[in-house]
């Protein structure tokens, strides 16, 4: 009996820990509210009011050409439908994408290296990672973790096929894997990870992988024909030497110690060496490996560089939150070489532990720096859109204008045009902060958010104008504001 009762409670602990550490890492992510891009995807109900409709908006390529059915377009439809204008119910749905993904991580890690340990360990340091704590805390791209998750579980069905012979986890596996091009274009890459998984570990059903390169081939073109690649913009793809310097840089970012600035830590040789620690770690384990003919190591590298090669053509929009599945590897291929170190001897096992701590010593602060300044920022823009809305609501037939508004809230809400979910019609911002808000080249022009001096003057002349500084709580200032003079 003792036995059985040590049996399960480590048991739970190889499942529960990993959610414990994100629940005492992420927390505040559950009491925030929306922000930037949330406004836009939250604004889609709002549109539809036919069949016709719904289709419309459920297949119109939006957001630089994208169609993502499942994470965007599904998901912001029936939340709203159900829980509307509160954040929560929003934050649990990402939650819960990640408490299923760590099962799914911890076993085909388990599988690829023959080791339940490796797998815990992967989970950890996936769950720590900056990409996780970017879209754990921002609702409009939980899709990178749905993809993580479909990714893994196709993946994992092809594991279960490979191990069993039974057809149905090849047709499950099929299911999954077309299902994710509703969730992000990502998902193009998985048959390229299937192949690297049986070139790796088992090379029988490699042919086996030739359909689902022609599922990809074919969503691939009639993506293009729906939506044809930017020419121009932030998302505007180079195909030249610069992917190199992209790729650089996600790893830099991957590894943590550049992050260390979000803790006030500057560039400097310390930093840098932390880096190149915890890359020259990697490359000898996976040196290790392959001197002693265990290929299944190159799997991990390989899931990195497969899932990360689409956007490394993006040089003027590179996102931590573009981490979140390449790091998937990353975590795998850090839990076996942590588990290999400990068994291996003395030496190994403490530059095993020295590079451990080292990691969990940058990428734990980072996460919760990364957590609590989503948070904050989301309670300011909360403060911001219903503070003007209840006072706009007061005298629904007056023009608004706003002042105070910097340049973070600026682009955190007001850009997304927030107060159209209360039915208000979009404030002006006063002309004397237009200085503030430099504008950014990656948006459109944004003149129009900027009231006309003259009109200013005229609305507020005629009483049909009301003043509401937004720097810290929201306040009628109609009475006492005057509009600087040189702008008169």
């Amino acid at each position: 009996m003792d036995r059985e009762v040590v049996r399960r409670a480590w048991s739970a602990g190889y499942w529960g820990a990993p959610l414990l550490l994100a629940l005492v890492l992420y927390w505040p992510a559950l009491a925030s509210w929306f922000q930037k891009d949330d406004f836009v995807w939250l604004r889609l109900r709002s549109l539809v009011h036919s069949w016709h409709d719904l289709w419309w908006v459920l297949f119109t390529p939006f957001a630089q050409g994208t169609i993502r059915i499942l994470s965007e377009r599904l998901f912001f439809l029936s939340f709203f439908s159900l829980f509307g204008l509160h954040a929560a119910p929003y934050h649990f749905w990402s939650f819960l994408i990640f408490a299923a993904i760590i099962p799914l991580l911890a076993s085909v890690c388990g599988r690829v290296t023959g080791s339940r340990a490796a797998g815990f360990w992967a989970a950890i340091l996936w769950t720590v990672s900056c990409g996780v704590a970017v879209t754990i805390s921002w609702i409009a791209i939980s899709n990178e973790l749905l993809c993580a998750f479909f990714l893994l579980m196709s993946l994992w069905l092809l594991i279960r096929y490979i191990d069993t012979g039974q057809k149905r986890f090849y047709i499950a596996q099929c299911a999954v894997f077309v299902l994710g091009f509703g969730v992000l274009e990502l998902n193009v890459v998985y048959p390229a990870l299937a192949a690297a998984y049986a070139l790796c570990c088992a090379r029988h059903v490699l042919l086996k992988m030739a359909p689902l390169f022609a599922v990809s081939a074919t969503y691939s073109v009639a993506h293009l024909v729906a939506a044809p690649l930017p020419t121009s913009g932030p998302y505007k793809m180079y195909w030249d030497a610069g992917a190199a310097s992209t790729l650089w840089t996600y790893w830099k970012w991957a590894m943590g110690p550049r992050q260390l600035i979000f803790l006030g830590i500057q560039p400097s040789l310390f930093r840098s060496s932390l880096t190149v620690l915890l890359t020259l770690g990697l490359a000898a384990f996976l040196i290790w490996k392959l001197r002693r003919g265990q290929w299944a190591a190159v799997f991990f590298p390989a899931w990195f560089l497969i899932v990360l090669a689409p956007l490394l053509p993006l040089h003027d929009h590179m996102d931590l939150a573009y981490l979140t599945v390449p790091a998937v590897g990353l975590a795998m291929w850090g839990g076996w070489a942590l588990v290999s170190s400990w068994s291996a001897n003395r030496l190994a096992r403490y530059v095993g532990i020295l590079l451990l701590v080292i990691y969990l010593c940058v990428a734990i602060p980072v996460a919760r720096v990364i957590t609590f300044s989503f948070y904050d920022r989301s309670q300011k823009i909360r403060r911001l859109v219903l503070g003007v809305v209840d006072l706009s609501r007061t005298q629904p037939e007056k023009l608004v204008f706003l002042r105070g508004v910097g340049p973070d809230l600026f682009w955190s809400a007001v850009y997304d045009r927030p107060f159209r979910l209360f039915g208000i019609r979009d404030p002006y911002l006063v002309p004397e902060d237009a200085p503030n808000i430099p504008p950014d080249a990656q948006m459109e022009n944004i003149h129009e958010f900027f009231a006309e001096p003259l009109e200013e003057k005229n609305a507020l002349a005629q009483g049909r104008a009301m003043v509401l500084d937004v720097s810290g709580e929201v306040r009628d200032i109609t009475a006492e504001y005057r509009m600087p003079a040189q702008i008169q």
